[in-house]
């Protein structure tokens, strides 16, 4: 008769979950006709499986942030807009997408409160060998910077650099700074802008937190004053015509495709005009799941143009409306107002400069498992922000 110890499956969904959240910002897939079969996904089920069974035999106790609960409104509405708009087969593939991921942060937290010293160490280092995996990849292949070729992986050293980062102010522990003594150069290298700006970000918010009252007082008055001298004596009237966007719209209205395939950021705005002009005339429900391509081949002659904005909130406001990112947010309205998440400020610290990480990598980012892993990053910070006594 087969038997498993239950301290056995115990451990193996500690070290399975622990490993979860960093094997989405791997490449490791196996693709068979048009389906892709992620490491992490096969991870993320495997976890479930001992989750589940444990569950069962009451020895774990679910655990998740206050007010995430209510995502069950969202997965709701998700399989109901799409059955609606796009039929019974597509909201059980979107619907399921979704549970498999939001059932996995629930997992992986689970497991991180309840051992939380174990699980960040095996949680920090699957990350950096990631990001060495990564890194010897691309030199090997003759890359000795931007390291894109494997796909979701080069999100993994900022997002390794904000975890170092954020343990040693919340533990106050400089020990977690020795890797970025190798990792920083390597985050600069890999040359993906909004990872690197992302980085830096959540490094000068850290340290503009850590300083004293007075050098925050100096550093406030000094900019405050910089900003009065500008608007007194600099002339502002380029302010006028300022624009976030690089081309013009006449630009994309008569959109040179040729150049397009050749020019990143050309291609792109154009991926934002034409997203934004979608969500305008669906602004409610959206267009259902897995339907922003469709309407977007719409605007190109050459239907390789035809992507995702790179852009998760405009992604969601199209294909699941104003409604379905409302109900995205909901566990965040949730976890501020009556989570105890916040209740001092090292723990506020880091909620808050996981949202400036998130928010500013979404505004990039495509839709999928490492965006959502992202999006919920802040409330999910007791993946690392954990003690045994709390």
């Amino acid at each position: 008769m087969f038997s498993i110890k239950v301290k056995n499956l115990e451990y193996v969904l500690l070290v399975i979950s622990a490993m979860v959240i960093p094997m989405y910002f791997t490449d490791f897939r196996l693709e068979k006709s048009s389906v892709k079969i992620r490491l992490s996904d096969v991870l993320a089920l495997f976890s479930i499986s001992i989750f589940l069974f444990l569950l069962l035999k009451n020895k774990i106790t679910i655990k998740y942030p206050v007010g995430f609960n209510y995502i069950c409104i969202f997965v709701t509405y998700c399989f109901f807009n799409a059955l609606v708009q796009v039929g019974l087969t597509k909201a059980i593939i979107a619907t399921v997408q979704w549970v498999l991921i939001l059932f996995t942060l629930v997992v992986v937290y689970t497991s991180a409160v309840k051992n939380p010293e174990k699980f960040r160490a095996i949680f920090i280092k699957t990350l950096l060998v990631i990001c060495f995996f990564t890194l010897v990849y691309h030199l090997m292949h003759g890359h000795l910077t931007r390291y894109k070729l494997l796909g979701d992986a080069k999100y993994a050293f900022a997002l390794t650099g904000v975890i170092l980062i954020s343990c040693a102010y919340y533990f106050d522990d400089k020990s977690y700074l020795k890797p970025l003594i190798f990792l920083y150069p390597v985050i600069l290298l890999s040359l993906e802008r909004k990872g690197i700006l992302a980085f830096h970000m959540v490094t000068f918010f850290y340290i503009f937190i850590t300083l004293k009252s007075l050098n925050k007082f100096i550093i406030s008055a000094l900019c405050s004053l910089t900003v009065l001298l500008l608007a007194l004596f600099y002339d502002l009237s380029f302010l006028n015509s300022f624009t976030f966007f690089e081309y013009s719209d006449l630009e994309m209205l008569y959109l040179d495709e040729e150049q397009a395939l050749w020019v990143s950021n050309l291609h792109r705005q154009s991926l934002v005009t034409n997203g934004w002009d979608i969500f305008t005339t669906h602004f409610i429900f959206g267009v259902g799941p897995k339907m922003l391509q469709v309407y977007m081949s719409d605007y190109y002659i050459n239907q390789g143009l035809a992507l995702y904005t790179h852009n998760v909130f405009l992604d969601t406001l199209i294909e699941q409306g104003s409604v379905g990112l409302f109900l995205l947010l909901l566990p965040y309205l949730v976890y501020i107002t009556r989570g105890s998440g916040l209740k001092n400020k090292k723990d506020k610290t880091i909620f808050f400069a996981f949202c400036l990480y998130s928010i500013f990598m979404l505004f990039f980012m495509s839709g999928g498992a490492p965006s959502m892993v992202i999006f919920y990053l802040p409330i999910f910070k007791a993946f690392i922000a954990n003690k045994m006594s709390d």
